[in-house]
């Protein structure tokens, strides 16, 4: 038995590691849009969201990129030894650069609808932001009161508020709202 597992490279080939890349995104435009974003109730926190989306992403590229230069460098020194174990230990290194380069793909594709997201609202100062403070916690925790009563059930009440995010269900705020508005 000379192999362990069959050869991959029999069954997967660089079409295929294409294919990986052309899927690749962990949250769909949808999902950003109307889960992360509608999460909020407020424009002003949903611009919060869209920045602290985009920050996130942005450092975390910036990091993964400078690792990547990194483990190139490290390539070269170990092919240079000449060594049969270094050669391999080379090879899991690009084997991990090619997975990050896939994974990479995705992670620019929610940028991208992350800074088209962002042309949607406009600019909001820290100042602004924390005006809207009240409002955006009043209806927030209406909501989740409201669902919560609706349906008896914190699953059911997660569930139901996937559908208001996602605009299949209106949410039309309790009496309760209207006077704590008042």
């Amino acid at each position: 038995m000379d192999e362990i597992l069959p050869d991959v490279f029999k069954y997967i080939d660089n079409d295929i590691v294409k294919l990986f890349a052309e899927v690749n995104q962990p949250r769909s435009q949808f999902q950003l849009e109307n889960f992360v974003l509608k999460q909020h109730d407020t424009p002003e926190m949903q611009y919060v969201q869209c920045v602290t989306e985009l920050e996130n992403l942005y450092y975390t590229v910036r990091n993964v990129s400078l690792k990547l230069k990194k483990e190139e460098i490290e390539i070269k020194r170990l092919r240079a030894t000449g060594d049969e174990i270094d050669e391999i230990e080379a090879q899991l290194k690009e084997l991990g650069i090619e997975q990050t380069r896939v994974v990479g793909v995705g992670a620019f594709r929610e940028i991208k609808i992350l800074l088209d997201l962002l042309k949607t609202f406009p600019r909001y100062t820290r100042e602004e932001i924390e005006k809207a403070q009240p409002e955006y916690w009043t209806k927030r925790l209406t909501r989740q009161y409201d669902l919560q009563i609706a349906t008896k059930d914190t699953n059911a009440a997660g569930h139901l508020n996937s559908l208001i995010q996602s605009g299949v269900v209106e949410y039309k705020p309790s009496e309760i709202t209207k006077e704590i508005e008042q």
